[in-house]
């Protein structure tokens, strides 16, 4: 049976999935939003993006009993492979020397024309 985990810090994502979801043994968090809880405004840079989306990934899997040293794969959606590079320092900076497995993808438009959104898996 699927549970749908709720963060109220964790802003709306265009993702039906973006509040997380878990069952089996897993908790999976569609993209998120890279969207300021401050402002609700998309933030500018990919490197800025990346850090918040993954922060906000990190917030719904410890919402759903989780943690950060259980995240597994990271979905990685970009407009512009160009921000490959500060996606990778995001997750150096946030994972150290154990990054979970990222899958790169390109996508011609995300949301409301972000460059970086990020998803995980992470077992519960």
């Amino acid at each position: 049976m699927k549970e749908i985990i709720t963060d109220p810090n964790s802003p709306a994502s265009t993702s039906p999935a973006s509040q997380g979801t878990k069952g089996g043994g897993l908790v999976f968090v569609g993209g998120q939003m890279p969207r300021d809880v401050e402002t609700g405004e998309i933030v500018s840079g990919a490197e800025a993006q990346a850090r918040l989306s993954l922060k906000h990934c990190i917030s719904v899997v410890e919402a759903g009993g989780s943690s950060v040293e259980k995240i597994m794969l990271a979905i990685v959606y970009m407009t512009d492979l160009a921000a490959k590079s500060a996606v990778n320092e995001v997750f150096a900076e946030t994972f150290g020397d154990r990054p979970p497995a990222r899958n790169l993808v390109e996508v011609s438009d995300i949301g409301e024309s972000a460059i970086v959104e990020i998803g995980v898996i992470a077992l519960e």
